[in-house]
Parts: structure tokens; sequence; C-alpha cells
């Protein structure tokens, strides 16, 4: 035992600090209590003097050190790896890895026997767990590898006392589920810190191109809600491994159901290929290893809950199959919409394909040239093909920038019930030439052949030039004019930055509606039905004015009400039970979680409902859940995800003994994927970098021997350590408590005396 000084700065600095101190309470406190009595003058210079000499006692930072020794036996633990990527036949002349850590093992026995007579040696076996070792075991059998688990599992067990060594033989590829996914890395930090090293030994190889062939798909990406008749991407990963100059087919499976059960599984097949789809692809790489991404696309054509997969048609030479295809699930909601825009580049299409952008809409931009260009401008007829889109809005194009070929087949599908809407511009309505198009007879605005207007002319009588406020009209409160709470709607509207001029349009008769118009009566929107098709014809093409003085939220929603209008969605209603599962995708044994619960007509969530949950397991086995409650929403849990596949939940909702609607119904895919062998490469970085964390060292397999047998030579089985151990004499409670305790009583002295 000895004392020892941590002073705060080096020691002349601290002496000069504490002298300065000390003289100056000597030279300048005394005069300032000189009146006093001599008791009271001497008890606060001696107060004064002894927080004085606290303070220095806290600047040199005093400490008693003790020392305790001890020479008890160190720890070597010896790790095997035995989980199923050991099985890999990478090792020398074609044995497996596991077989390989066998061989050298059984060369290195005498080695460690001999080190066994001084040292503690445990060898075990680890894959999801630590097991003492089966040196006789070739045949690597765990599900996974948690190599940081099994670092926890040696951390654990140091101490103090002990010295512990580690060894590792293992591919050095983590692969585990929780509660086994420690990180690594962040072990061997700790492990570093605790003075344990250890000492890995890599075994197979990290590219596997030698194994033979092997194509996997993998991270498949795609929004779980999409909307039907909109193009859905798909994103996923191919990792290619000895496929070198060869071609890959990736291609993209959707789930058939129709003629099916709510419940029953559909075939999957090859969505059909379309402008706006990209089902199937080539790939290929001139590399032994690689990962390439793929990008897929699909429209889905009816709403519901379907299964679609990513797969990687197999190779002649390709012996492993079962991870060239992942799955996963989506939900088609009703209400998808595919929007034709055509427009010249002005700021007016800028901020309606903005507010059209939303995950329900897809808004297909077409550019038309105007001017000297125009001849450049290109329309593919196919968006005019049946059921392309739901709704068209032409904006500020001149009629024969269409051949007259595309305008009947826009008028055939207007017919057929999709939406048409032509807004303002120098070279839209009759100025434009639209009078002897077909869709003269469909547009709700007169027209007539006179009124053509020669590119870059504004002719008075078809324009207005001044600011034009927008409100709506008179009649009835429409749908499209509904920006805000009823009683605030008309001054949100009259709030709104005028408009910068518009066409001169009117009602072609009286069946058409005009829905806004401005303070003056001067018409701006007009609307009409004819047949399934709703038609609209507005005036204006600077709403873009709103956005950029800050009325972004009546812009985005006056356009999105348009288009939601024109395509017939604006009523869709969602089911009064609901369920949601996410994510969709589990591996075996893992817990899924399940939220569900009711709204009633106005979308308002029923709080008082009763539920009953079920759950059918792939090979038709039945469990019913317990639902709790939480508010407007309830929730359970399954934990028997044990055969892969597909797992069907249904929720049943009832209140006051009565159904609420159908039972809501979804289903989650317990994934038959091998965690082990879907990547089996080697991962020689990772065990490295433990090495290096550590203090340790990585070093090749052949050279354990040599390894074991300098152990005691290079002094890392250490039997014999000194322990220092220190106690502060002045970071503690009774230290702080007394300077409080000199410093208080000096200050009550102090007002006692007056002088406070």
């Amino acid at each position: 035992m000895k004392i020892v000084f941590s002073p705060i700065w080096s020691w002349p600095f601290v002496v000069v600090a504490i002298a300065l101190l000390l003289i100056t309470v000597a030279v300048t406190y005394p005069s300032r209590v000189k009146h006093l009595p001599p008791f009271w003058r001497r008890l606060l210079i001696s107060l004064r003097v002894a927080a004085a000499i606290v303070l220095a006692f806290a600047m040199i930072r005093p400490e008693i050190e003790y020392s305790d020794s001890d020479s008890r036996d160190s720890i070597l633990y010896v790790l095997l790896d035995l989980s199923r990527s050991m099985s890999t036949p990478d090792g020398p002349g074609g044995i497996t890895r596991r077989q390989a850590v066998l061989k050298v093992m059984s060369a290195a026995q005498e080695l460690l026997d001999d080190l066994g007579k001084e040292t503690e040696i445990r060898i075990l076996d680890f894959a999801a767990e630590s097991t003492p070792a089966d040196l006789q075991n070739e045949t690597p059998d765990g599900e996974q590898t948690a190599i940081g688990a099994t670092l926890e599992t040696v951390l654990g067990e140091a101490n103090n006392q002990r010295g512990i060594v580690a060894v590792m033989l293992s591919d050095g590829a983590q692969r585990a589920l929780a509660p086994n996914d420690a990180d690594p890395r962040t072990v061997a930090r700790r492990m570093g810190e605790r003075g344990i090293p250890v000492y890995t030994f890599p075994f197979g190889t990290s590219g596997l191109a030698e194994a033979g062939v092997d194509v996997a798909v993998e991270e498949l990406l795609v929004d779980p809600e999409v909307f039907e008749k909109k193009t859905v991407v798909v994103n996923a990963q191919v990792r290619l491994l000895g496929a070198a100059n060869q071609d890959v087919t990736v291609r993209l499976l959707v789930e058939d159901r129709s003629g099916r059960q709510r419940s029953e599984q559909g075939e999957m097949v090859v969505p059909p290929g379309s402008r706006n789809a990209q089902p199937s692809t080539l790939i290929r790489t001139n590399n032994n290893e690689d990962v390439i991404p793929v990008e897929l696309s699909f429209v889905p054509r009816q709403p519901g809950e379907f299964k679609i997969a990513v797969e990687a048609v197999p190779l002649e030479r390709e012996l492993k199959f079962s991870n060239n295809q992942q799955q996963t699930l989506i939900t088609v909601r009703k209400g998808g919409i595919r929007v034709a825009y055509f427009d010249i580049a002005r700021p007016e299409q800028k901020f309606i394909r903005f507010a059209g952008g939303s995950q329900q809409i897809q808004l297909d931009y077409k550019q038309v040239f105007g001017g000297q260009f125009r001849q450049l401008t290109r329309i593919d007829p196919a968006m005019f093909e049946p059921d392309a889109y739901d709704a068209y809005i032409i904006g500020d194009v001149p009629a024969d920038a269409f051949d007259r070929r595309l305008l009947n087949q826009l008028a055939a599908r207007v017919d057929e019930g999709s939406g048409l809407m032509m807004t303002g511009g120098l070279q839209s309505f009759g100025a434009g030439g639209y009078a002897q198009t077909p869709l003269a007879e469909l547009l709700p605005v007169a027209m007539n052949r006179m009124e053509r207007q020669p590119p870059g002319r504004v002719a008075k009588d078809l324009h207005h030039l001044g600011n034009l406020q927008m409100v709506p009209s008179q009649t009835r409160l429409h749908y499209l004019m509904r920006i805000g709470p009823d009683n605030e709607n008309r001054n949100i509207w009259e709030s709104l930055t005028p408009l910068q001029g518009a066409n001169r349009l009117r009602a072609k008769n009286e069946f058409v509606e005009v829905l806004a118009e401005t303070p003056d009566g001067t018409p701006l929107l007009f609307a009409h039905e004819v047949g399934n098709a709703r038609i609209l014809a507005f005036a204006g093409d600077s709403t873009w004015l709103w956005v950029t003085h800050g009325q972004e939220e009546a812009h985005q929603r006056f356009w999105r009400q348009v288009i939601l209008w024109l395509s017939r969605k604006e009523l869709d209603e969602s089911d009064a039970v609901w369920v949601r599962v996410e994510p969709r995708n589990f591996l075996p044994g893992n817990a899924v979680n399940i939220e569900f619960g009711a709204n009633d007509e106005n979308g308002v969530p029923i709080t008082d409902a009763d539920f009953n949950v079920s759950i059918t397991a792939p090979d038709g086995t039945r469990h019913e859940l317990a639902a709790q409650s939480q508010g407007e929403t309830s929730f359970t849990t399954f934990q028997e995800t044990g055969p892969s596949g597909d797992y069907w939940v249904s929720v049943t909702g009832r209140k006051d003994g009565d159904l609420l609607g159908l039972d809501a119904l979804t289903r989650f895919i317990v994934d038959e994927r091998d965690l082990e062998l879907d990547n089996p490469a080697a991962d020689p970085a990772l065990l490295e970098e433990i090495s290096t964390l550590t203090g340790g060292r990585m070093h090749p397999p052949e050279e354990l021997g040599e390894f074991l047998g300098g152990l005691e030579e290079t002094g890392v089985l250490n039997r014999s350590a000194t322990y220092v151990r220190r106690v502060s004499l002045w970071d503690n409670w009774s230290f702080l408590c007394v300077f409080i305790a000199l410093t208080t009583l000096e200050w009550i002295v102090r007002k006692v005396r007056g002088l406070v």
C-alpha cells in the first residue's frame, strides 16, 4: 500500500497555483475582517484558509494504491465451428471445412496435451450455441453461426483473477438470428478492453467459384401496399457464383388468384409485359463472383393480396435451387389511377406533375415540343390503347400535335369511360384548333374553327389578360371545389393567389355545370359527363402560383381531387374490418405480430368491437389466438412458425353480437431459406478484424501447431499477474461534504457579523 498523487496539471503548475491561492488568502482576507473582535477574526481567517487547503488537496488528487498478485492458471479456449457452412467441400483435396479443422486439430493434439498439464484447456464446438467438442464429428449440423454469441460466452467467464486466451477455427461468416445475433465486432472490442486476445484460423474460400455454380436471389424490395393499374417496381439483387460469361434469366412471378377462394393459394405466373412493365430480364457477368441489382415491374389489374416472387432460372450445372427464388406479399388497393398528361415545358405542368405524384396516382407526362422543334414530338400510340389510362389531361398543346388517328383513339377511350381534361393555354381549346377534331363533341365548352390562333399570337377575344380570382360558383359546392372545411372553404379560395389570365370559354349547353368562376361571374371550370366518362375544361393555366406563394396544400388537394373525380375514384371505400402483418416474411421460429381493428362507414375506429383471430398453417393446422385491445387497435402474437409456406390470418369482427362486414384476411410467409448454405462463402476479413480488435492475430490453419507450441514462450499464457487497485481520497462524498461545510460555516459567520 502506498499513497500516489495525480495532479490536475504538471507539478510545477500545481505548486504555483496552490502557492498563489494561499498567498491571496493570507494577504487580502485579514484586512477585510480586521474590524472584528479577535475571536471572530481568527475564526473567519481559519475557515477561509481551511477551504483553500481543501481545494489544494483536490488539485493534487491523492489516492491509496493497493497491489495484488495472482498466480492461478490461465484458460485456453479452442472454438471449433460446427455450423452447416463448414460442410462446404473447398478444403485441400476437396475435403470439407470441418474435416480440415479436425485434421489440423489432430496434428496439434500432442501440443494441446502438453499445454494441458499447466493450463486449463476448454475445446468447444459452436454453432447457435457452444457445446463440448466432439473431435470425431465430421458432419457439421448447426443451423446458425453465432460468432458474436460464442465470444460473449468466453467474455462472460472472464474475470480479473484469470487470464483468458481464445483460439477460433472457423470460416468466419456470421449467420445468426435473434437472440444469438450479437455483433462480433462489438464483443471483440469489449474483449480487447479486458485484455482477452482472440487468435483466428480461417477455413474455406470467400468466392466459392471452385465449389460449383450457384445463383441466388437476395434482398427482394417492393412497396407492401400498391394500387391497381399503377406500375409496381420490384428490386432485387442476384448473386452469381461460378457463372461467368453465362446469361441468367431473372423473372417476376405474380400469383394468379383467378377462380380461387379467399384463403386459397394461386398459381405463380409471369405477368404480361407492356410499355410500362418489364417482368423479366437477362443478366450477365464476366466475373466468377458478382452481385447484380435487378429491377423488374408489372401492372396489377385487380385489388387484393398477392404473392410475388423474383426467380433466377437455374443454370445447367447448378446443383442447389432453394435460393433461386425469393417471395413476399403485397396488398393491391382499389383506386390505383394512371393518368396521361400532355403539355409543353411550362411552370404549370411541373407543379401538376408534382401534385399527381402520390402513391395512388401514376402520372405519365409526355412533353410536347413547340415552335421550330414541334416536329420532334413523338407520341406513342400505345398510350391510347384500351385500358391504358384512367384519365387524360391535355395542356397547352395544339390539336395538330396529335394525328387524326390518335385523336380518334382518344375519343374512343373517353367513350369507354376514361376521364378527359383540357387546361388553358395559347394553343388549347378553339385557339389550338380543337373545334374540328373528335374532341369538340366531348369537351363541355363551345368552340368554332374560326378561333384557330397562330402560334405566338394572343387574341384578346380568346383570352383574359388580367388577374383572375378563382372561387367556387354559387350554384352548389362540388367535390372538386372542397379544399377545406365547409365553413372555411370559400375563405380559403378567396385567399389563393389570382390566376394570371385564362382562356375565354363558355358552356356548350345548359347541361354543363360551371364549378368555378371569378367573383364577377366569369366562368373558369366546366364539368360534364358524357356516357361513362367525366370531362373537365379549365380555363386557367397558372395554379402553380399557389405553390410559389406558400399555398401548396390547396394546390395539391385541388389537383388530386381533379384526378380522382375524372377517374371515378373519389368514393372508394375500405372494408370495415382490417388486419395487418408487418413484415410479410419470417424465418422459422420467429414470432409474428398481428395488428387488426375495425372502422365504421365514416372511417372512424370502432373501439368496442370483439374480434376472433385464427391462423391456418401450411399443413392445414388451425390456431385460435387471443386478441388484446389497445385503444383503436388490437393485436396478438403468433409463435408457432414451424413449417415454411403461407400462413393465412383471418379476423372476424363483431359489435353487440352483430358481424362487422366480411372477415379480414391476410397472410404471411415463412421462408424456406437455408441460412447457412444459401451463401456459404467464408469471411476471413471478419476473423482478421476480430483478432485485431482483441489484440490477437490471424494465422493460416497450417500454423496452428507452431502457434500452440510458442504460447508459453511468447508470454500469451501468463500464469502470474499483478493487479493494481486505487482508492481515491478526494473523489468522494465525504471530501465534498467537508468543503461544503467549511464554506457554509464561513458564510453563516459572515452573515451574523453583518459582512453579507
